[in-house]
């Protein structure tokens, strides 16, 4: 026997926590294709912001790190990459942000990829159709935002928040059909 998913453990899931992150989920694209030039700006603006807080820490740890001058060198070289890099978002927020948007296009390209290949792979999913609706989304969601990063970020924005509901919808549904299935 091979070990998979079965449809006991799935239903086994706190079905409220589908439907609850569904809304959340729901809420959150509302808000993003509502206001998509402010989100563009905090987005981008908050990215380099946690970009150096996390160079910051890179460099810290590189002052304690373990493994010796060599460790602490390598560390210390990517903090201060990082630093510059945060800096270089705040202060040049369109070019950064062009960045930004390949880097996430590559994120949804991957996770629908990965979401495609566990709704093949696992025979038993209950539901596996609409882990695939959702891995294809993310599939032609992110191939959109790589082919077209410079320009039409605002429509991007008001795609990515149509994403979101539409994600919260389905899981919103999958929440449904486990808790009918129990």
């Amino acid at each position: 026997m091979t070990p998979g998913v079965t449809e006991s453990q799935i239903t086994d899931l706190n079905w409220g926590s589908l439907v609850l992150l569904g809304l959340l989920a729901m809420v959150f694209g509302i808000l993003i294709a509502a206001f998509p030039g402010v989100t563009i700006a905090i987005l981008i603006e908050l990215i380099g912001i946690f970009i150096i807080i996390l160079s910051f820490g890179t460099i810290l740890r590189s002052a304690v790190a373990p493994g010796g001058l060599q460790g602490s060198i390598l560390l210390a070289i990517v903090g201060i990459i990082g630093f510059f890099f945060g800096i270089a978002t705040i202060l040049s927020p369109f070019i950064m942000g062009k960045v930004i948007f390949v880097v996430a296009g590559i994120a949804l390209l991957i996770g629908g990829c990965l979401g495609l290949i566990l709704a093949i792979s696992e025979k038993k999913m209950t539901h596996r159709g609409l882990f695939a609706i959702q891995a294809i989304f993310s599939l032609i969601i992110g191939i959109m935002i790589m082919a077209v990063p410079a320009s039409g970020a605002a429509l991007l924005i008001i795609i990515i928040g149509a994403y979101f509901v539409i994600w919260g919808i389905i899981s919103v549904i999958m929440g449904v059909m486990i808790k009918t299935a129990k």
